[in-house]
């Protein structure tokens, strides 16, 4: 399950997901961005989700970029 929650977080980060120990995937997506900018950062965290980066030893720069 995906959960999406919008939230406040400092201007410079767009979104981030937490896996949780159900296996649920929480994305927590910045509330004060623009709308088109929340769903271009919902876009990404659901990519990382689909490419299992959290499960995988690739350095983080390499899965930001896959990402896109």
């Amino acid at each position: 399950m995906i959960i999406i929650r919008y939230i406040p977080l400092p201007y410079t980060i767009f979104g981030v997901t937490l896996p949780d120990y159900n296996g649920d995937f929480n994305v927590y997506i910045n509330s004060k961005l623009p709308d088109q900018k929340q769903k271009e950062a919902v876009e990404h965290e659901i990519k990382h989700i689909e490419l299992d980066h959290f499960y995988n030893d690739d350095p983080v720069e390499l899965n930001e970029l896959e990402a896109g």
